[in-house]
């Protein structure tokens, strides 16, 4: 019995030792996979010393003796943090997930496929061949950059989980990068297919009024004064639904609305968040001059930020450049293209497109596109254009020195059409929006695109100040029609800020970017106030409701409360007349609840589905008492202690690892943080009002605020970190700053010799 249990444990011994020499090896191979911060390596590629000095923070300051070999660095350095992100990037354009995800998800083929109907690759290589050589020479060194990082091994992580390697770096792959940004910003397909189907739900009267106008109460960007006087009124402008929560902020004053006298930006783009960041903060001390700002991982440049004279920040348009135009069979003249998706794990699937001139028709194996009925249907969309110069555009962009060079700098930008604020240090602020502005007749077919020079724009407007929370950009006497998806609460709410005070700081914009309180809800609040609930759940929520202001504070109940509360609202006001389709297009719908809750259009409070008349007041009522019932079941019976930030978490989830049902490999990836705000707030943090959660997948990617009367005193923030590496001190780092309203300077007083402390130096010197 001794030998056997001697055996036994001989055994054991054994397990336990081959065990923990695997998880060495594990530990190992993660922990080495970090990047190198200090020392010398030789890399070839450079024709000097390049050195990336990172700070407290681990953003990298590149220096060189040319503009190729600090693009090197950058490339490097990308590569260094985030080669797993670039790698995922590219090969959603490319339609390439399944060669190195399809053994994990066969979904990554069905995504594969999509991307390569649409020709998402081909726009990709377009946009190489429409290259500029300035803009080449600063890809290709780029390219070399990140390439001499690969061939050094110890790569990414999820490498090692995956059992993969990373396949070499090329031009088109950060071109692809500029395709995915244009496919994430570009607006209209999901909504046209949304709104076909809502066209088949309810009557003409009911379609005006669940998808209203934009409301004559809401800011538009610009404002007459900043138009030409038109010989001709304008066309109205149609179907500008005001139902956007995923957008951005931005403002710029001048001079004159400041304690310096000189202007201030202040731009947070709202952004899908995730972990790592979309965004990768850097300095590039270029023999031009410094550019300090957001890049992103796969591109040299710096997409928002600022140079030695100015700063630069962008929202989205909301325009409307996506159309599905349904065909009668077998009227389309189409050619034909074959496209190989190789499936890891599987068997590789060889599928057959077609093309128009106008875009591919799109396969309905992969598209849902039931509401077209037999119809074929081609994707219109100015993301796919071949005359593609997005990346000569943003180069123009960063180093330009004036208004005038801004505005130039913008010719042969295709998608994503942004609203591009800017101000100079010698006082000039202005507003363009470079792009493909499709001109359409009274079938809705593209005609053309809007004229350059006719495209928005203002120079030092009348009233010192632009401001956009994506709201409608045109006012009435903008001489083309301009459709699209907007918001208008955020905006509201900004232009409030700004007139409490005459004149403006830093401290003063930063706080309106962490502004919480919804104007929305302050619109509806009386409302909702009438409310007579039954139980004493409801009873007891009503009074917390009726004693708030709409901040909502992550460390107060009554977001909870009204959050829980409004997601029932929604259905006793419109479940009834959706039917089963209800869920389908449930969503936030703010303008319409306030045109019924508080407007005109009281009726929809109404039970069709019942003989009573019900009121507004009665099923405000119902709804409260449902939500507490259900609230009770998730955060406890003491409402009163409820917090918004409990159940609203801002989640930078990982593209593979979160959701993945594997709990250690999901903790290290995801990162979450307790955040106020929601998707009407100045301070945005959306969730999916369908999703029975509130985590928050959407909201300020970065913020930053320029001051252009001493430009290295502007401050940045993005969450959650500088890495893409788990292991990392700077993987989640910046995450809590982020959410309580922290920043940073990045400043160009400095050189690798007189640099700040706490900084790490990482040579790269030429190997040949």
């Amino acid at each position: 019995m001794r030998w056997v249990v001697r055996g036994i444990a001989a055994l054991l011994g054994l397990a336990v030792l081959i065990a923990a020499i695997a998880a060495g090896f594990v530990y190992y191979r993660f922990s080495s996979s970090q990047p190198r911060t200090e020392g010398r390596v030789d890399v070839a590629g450079i024709s000097d010393e390049v050195q990336i000095v990172r700070d407290a923070y681990g953003v990298p300051h590149v220096f060189g003796s040319s503009d190729t070999d600090i693009y090197f660095g950058i490339g490097y350095a990308h590569a260094q943090d985030r080669f797993f992100q670039m790698d995922l990037m590219r090969r959603y354009v490319h339609g390439e997930l399944a060669a190195l995800l399809g053994h994990l998800n066969p979904r990554t083929a069905f995504a594969d496929a999509r991307s390569r109907n649409r020709g998402y690759h081909l726009v990709a290589q377009a946009a190489v061949a429409n290259a500029g050589p300035e803009i080449r020479r600063a890809m290709e060194a780029y390219t070399a950059g990140v390439n001499a990082r690969l061939a050094e091994g110890r790569h990414a992580p999820e490498y090692l989980f995956l059992q993969a390697s990373p396949e070499p770096w090329e031009l088109e792959d950060s071109a692809a990068v500029v395709v995915y940004m244009a496919d994430s910003l570009a607006a209209g397909e999901y909504a046209e297919i949304a709104n076909r189907e809502l066209a088949e739900l309810l009557s003409p009267e009911q379609y005006a009024e669940f998808l209203p106008g934009y409301p004559d109460w809401a800011p538009t960007m610009l404002q007459e004064e900043d138009l030409p006087q038109l010989e001709e009124p304008a066309p109205p402008t149609t179907e500008a639904q005001p139902d956007f929560d995923d957008g951005s902020n931005a403002w710029v004053l001048s001079g004159e609305h400041t304690a310096s006298g000189r202007p201030l930006l202040a731009n947070d783009p709202h952004l899908a968040l995730s972990a790592p960041a979309i965004w990768y903060f850097a300095r590039l001390q270029l023999p031009q001059g410094a550019v300090v700002g957001a890049t992103i991982a796969g591109s040299p440049l710096v997409v928002l930020g600022r140079n030695q004279v100015s700063a630069w920040g962008f929202t989205n348009t909301g325009f409307d450049v996506i159309d599905m135009q349904p065909h009668a069979p077998g009227s389309l003249t189409t050619r034909e293209r074959t496209e190989l998706i190789e499936v890891r794990g599987g068997d590789d699937i060889t599928l057959t497109f077609r093309d128009t001139e106008d875009g591919p028709v799109l396969d309905p194996e992969y598209f849902d596109l039931d509401v077209f009925g037999d119809h074929e249907v081609v994707l219109v969309s100015t993301a796919l254009s071949g005359e593609n110069r997005v990346a000569d555009v943003s180069l123009r962009l960063m180093l330009s020195q004036n208004w005038d060079e801004f505005v130039e700098a913008g010719r042969g930008f295709t998608a994503p059409m942004q609203n591009m604020h800017y101000a100079h240090v010698d006082g000039t602020i202005g507003y363009t929006t470079p792009g493909l502005l499709p001109i359409r007749d009274e079938d809705g077919s593209w005609t053309g695109y809007v004229p350059y020079e006719d495209l928005p724009r203002v120079q030092n407007p009348a009233s010192g100040r632009i401001a956009s929370g994506n709201n409608r950009i045109t006012p009435d006497n903008y001489p083309y029609d301009t459709p699209g998806t907007y918001a208008a609460y955020r905006a509201e709410r900004i232009d409030q800020r700004l007139n409490e005070i005459e004149r403006h700081t830093p401290e003063s914009f930063h706080d309106i970017q962490m502004d919480r309180v919804s104007a929305q809800i302050t619109r509806i609040l009386p409302a909702l106030r009438q409310a007579e609930p039954q139980s004493d759940l409801g009873i007891r929520a009503l009074q917390i409701i009726s004693d708030w202001d709409g901040d909502m504070d992550p460390l107060r109940a009554a977001p909870l409360i009204y959050s829980l509360w409004y997601r029932d609202i929604a259905e006793v006001i419109y479940g009834d007349d959706l039917g089963d389709q209800f869920e389908r297009h449930l969503s936030n719908r703010r303008v319409f609840t306030e045109n019924v809750l508080v407007g005109d259009d009281s009726d929809w409070c109404d039970d069709v589905t019942t003989d009573a008349e019900e009121t507004c007041a009665a099923q405000l009522s119902r709804a409260l008492d449902t939500a507490m019932a259900r609230g009770i079941e998730r955060y406890g019976p003491d409402i009163a202690n409820w917090t918004w930030g409990e159940a609203h978490q801002a989640v930078f989830d990982h593209p593979v690892f979160t959701g993945s049902g594997l709990p250690l490999l999901d903790d290290w990836f995801t990162v979450r943080q307790p955040v106020g705000g929601d998707s009407s707030t100045v301070n945005v943090a959306v969730y999916s009002v369908r999703a029975g959660t509130f985590d928050v997948f959407h909201g300020p990617s970065l913020r930053a605020v320029y001051d252009l009367a001493d430009l290295d005193s502007s401050r940045f923030m993005h969450a959650p970190g500088q890495s893409g590496h788990p292991w990392s001190d700077h993987y989640r780092d910046l995450a809590p700053m982020w959410a309580a309203g922290e920043s940073f300077e990045m400043r160009t007083d400095w050189t690798p010799e007189n640099a700040p402390g706490n900084v790490r130096i990482l040579t790269l010197t030429p190997a040949d």
